[in-house]
Parts: structure tokens; C-alpha cells; sequence
């Protein structure tokens, strides 16, 4: 019998799961011990995979050395009852049901899919959750987390039956993706995102002790996205906005106003919605993140101040739907953003494109993809503007533009008329 640990994603940078590969008599049984490691810290030759033999491994290498023989024992107390060839998967389910200590508790008090929904909910409303960095869940996570109950709510009449979280297995997993893709018709990165929040989900119930944490070790919940066909207003189209002077009633005008400084200002709408002119001081503005808590020093748009100025007692601002619902009724008066747009998105697997007119898809986070389109486009350092909209990584901040391919598509067409083509 042979027992050797490796890593599960021995590429991956950070922190990855430990396996164990035992293999006997032309048989190999897989199980994870549990423990993950950094990889930095592993040795990852073709001759040797191991933990590095530095004090920051002393405890893990107990550990595995422990497993080790665990194992050895299951497989030598199997072989006294068992004639012949130990079938694999009976190896695999001995191993674990000696390795859970905690099983018998976890069974006697299952705890439905939906009601642990609730709980997380009510502890990121009440802030005994928190987020990815140690804040208090914002009210828009929260709005999700009901929704992607909804949802599973929703599959789990479809399965007929009451799902417990010890009942979640690959198989539900892929279900659940299948129903949100196929049933429900939604976006590949609407799934996604309830993947992602089920997924939440199911680490908090092991955080609890609800669940086994090899259960997320062994089934995969994958979440895919793609990067969406998104508007972006350029600064003809903004001033064309501006230029409105008669509105239906005056909260269009707030919206109108609103969207125009998220164009100035690449804040989100959490954000701008609620900017006052206190947040001004000596043509500065500090603004705290409501999403991620980030403070925020961005020089104020000679355009911003003078709205500011029309609210002294601040702006109450709407819903972010009837935001974006006003905000459509809006740029439909201006010519310019009757132009056609074509979106591309996965649905039901399957990519679907649909012709738009441009103020069709006009929402409240387009100001912050305008205002960081149009900043690169005019030759603004790309560090500077990420400093203003608070993006850490280049990846997620060209997640809001298509700049970089509008460059390449300029850059194409000045070289065409220097040669006079």
C-alpha cells in the first residue's frame, strides 16, 4: 500500500486543498484529509511532493503523518473481514466514517437548505456576519441573499422534496445550476452570481459545524461569468443629458442630476446617490465606500459642484429601480442615444444577441463605466483613475470599459489616414 498527498490545484497561488491518493493492489481510493496548505510552502518536484520542512509546517506534517496511518490501519482492519481485493469505495467510506468524529451530531440535527438561508441572512442583517473584510454586509448583499433563497426555494418544489444541508451533494449542485441556466432563463453571470452566494452559503454552514468540510472539498460549485456587452455615454452624449431643462416632475431632474455626477465622478451609485456638499472641501471630495468601506480623495468636477449647490438640504434620492426606470425615461428625449446598441449574453447556454437602442440600457452603474471609459480614453494614467474609483486590480477595473479594444480601434484608424487610407 502506497499513501501519497498532493495538492489539488498545485498551481493555484495561495492557499489549496491537500488529497491524499492511496493506492493498493492496482486500486487507487482518493480522500482529503481536511488541511490545505500554501503552496509556496510545498515541494512540488517531479521526484518529490511534500510539505517544506520549515517550522511553519511542523503541525501540517504531524498531521498528514497521523492521517498516514490512520489510513493504514483502516485498510489493515478491513483486510481481518473483507476476502479478496478491498473494493475502493468501501476503503474510501471507512476512512471517512472513522475520520468524522463530529458525523453522528451533524445527522441527528439536519438543518433545511432554506432555513440556514434565513439565519444567514438575519446574521448579516444583524452583523454577527460579516463581510469578506471584516464590515457589516450592505443592504443591496442582503437584497441578494433573499433573492438566491428564492430561487432555491423555487428548485427545491421542483425536486419535490425538502433538501437538508447534509443532502447537498454534486449532483443537487449541478441540479440547482441547471434549474437557474435552463428553468429560470437567467444570464450566465446572473447564475453565477446565486452560485456564488450558494456557495457562500454552504462555507458558512461548515463554519458552523453544520456540514463536513471535505463536502466542499469533493463537490465543486462552479461559477462562471462572462464579459457583458455594457453602454458607456462619451462626453457628447453626458452634455446632451445636461442639456435637458424640462422634466415630468422634479425628482426626474434629481435623477437626471444624480447620474450626471456619477459620470463626473466614477462613484458608485450607493455612492453619489447620497453625496452632499459637506463631502466638498477645498475642490476635494472624501467619500467612504459603502460597498467596501474604502476612503476615497477624488478633485470635484466643475460640473458637480454647481448641482450640489441646487440641494442645500442634500438630494433624496430614489430607488435604485425606479432610478434606472426614470433614468431610461430620460435619455429617450436625447437624440443621440436612439443609436443601436447590440448586447450579447448567455442564456439557457446558448448566446442570445438583441438590438437596442442605447438609452434602453441605461442604469445607474453606467455613469461609473462612463466616467472610467472616457478617463482612459483622453490619456489619464491608469493607476490615477483605479485611485479614484478605488479598483485594486487592472482585471476588475476593465471589467467597466472597453477601452483598451476603442484604443486599439483609434489607434487602427490614425494609422489608416497617415497612409491616406
Amino acid at each position: 500500500m502506497r499513501v501519497s498527498f498532493l495538492l489539488r490545484n498545485p498551481k493555484k497561488k495561495g492557499r489549496t486543498a491537500i488529497y491524499a491518493s492511496i493506492c493498493y493492489r492496482n486500486k487507487r481510493v482518493i480522500v482529503f484529509p481536511g488541511e490545505s496548505i500554501d503552496t509556496k510552502n510545498w515541494i512540488n518536484r517531479k521526484d518529490t511532493k511534500e510539505p517544506k520542512q520549515i517550522p511553519a509546517n511542523n503541525g501540517l506534517i504531524g498531521r498528514l503523518s497521523r492521517k498516514e496511518q490512520l489510513y493504514r490501519d483502516v485498510y489493515d482492519d478491513l483486510q481481518k473481514t473483507i476476502a479478496g481485493v478491498i473494493p475502493p469505495k468501501t476503503l474510501k467510506q471507512a476512512i471517512y466514517d472513522i475520520s468524522k468524529p463530529s458525523a453522528t451530531a451533524i445527522e441527528s440535527s439536519p438543518v433545511l437548505v432554506t432555513d440556514f438561508f434565513d439565519t444567514m441572512i438575519a446574521d448579516s442583517k444583524s452583523g454577527e456576519r460579516l463581510g469578506q473584510k471584516n464590515t457589516e454586509m450592505t443592504e443591496q448583499s442582503i437584497k441578494t441573499y433573499t433573492t438566491a433563497l428564492n430561487h432555491f426555494t423555487e428548485f427545491q418544489t421542483k425536486q419535490r422534496r425538502k433538501l437538508y444541508l447534509t443532502d447537498i451533494d454534486q449532483k443537487i449542485i449541478d441540479a440547482f445550476a441547471r434549474f437557474l441556466n435552463i428553468d429560470k432563463k437567467l444570464s450566465l453571470n446572473s447564475s453565477g452570481k446565486y452560485l456564488k452566494i450558494f456557495k457562500t452559503l454552504m462555507n458558512y454552514a461548515k463554519k458552523k459545524k453544520l456540514v463536513d468540510g471535505n463536502m466542499l472539498i469533493e463537490n465543486k460549485i462552479t461559477v462562471t461569468r462572462e464579459i457583458s456587452d455594457s453602454i458607456y455615454l462619451d462626453d457628447q452624449e453626458i452634455n446632451a443629458l445636461m442639456d435637458i431643462k424640462q422634466f415630468i416632475s422634479p425628482l426626474y431632474e434629481v435623477v437626471r442630476d444624480l447620474f450626471i455626477i456619477g459620470c463626473k465622478s466614477g462613484l458608485r451609485f450607493s455612492d453619489y446617490s447620497s453625496l452632499r456638499l459637506e463631502s466638498i472641501n477645498h475642490d476635494f471630495m472624501e467619500v467612504i465606500t459603502k460597498k467596501t468601506q474604502t476612503k476615497l480623495i477624488i478633485p470635484v468636477h466643475n460640473i458637480i459642484k454647481p448641482i450640489l449647490l441646487k440641494y442645500p438640504n442634500g438630494i433624496k434620492c430614489p430607488s435604485n429601480q425606479v432610478f434606472n426606470r426614470y433614468l431610461k425615461e430620460i435619455g429617450e428625449q436625447v437624440p443621440e442615444l436612439h443609436t443601436e446598441f447590440e448586447k450579447k449574453i448567455t442564456i439557457s447556454n446558448k448566446p442570445v444577441r438583441t438590438i437596442y437602442k442605447k438609452y434602453q440600457l441605461l442604469q445607474s452603474h453606467t455613469a461609473r463605466r462612463s466616467f472610467c471609459t472616457n478617463e482612459i480614453l483622453k490619456g489619464t494614467p491608469l493607476n490615477t483613475i483605479m485611485a479614484m474609483t478605488g479598483h485594486k486590480t487592472e482585471k476588475s477595473f476593465f471589467t467597466y470599459t472597453k477601452a483598451t479594444t476603442i484604443q486599439q480601434a483609434q489607434l487602427l484608424k490614425k494609422e489608416w489616414e497617415r497612409r491616406g487610407e
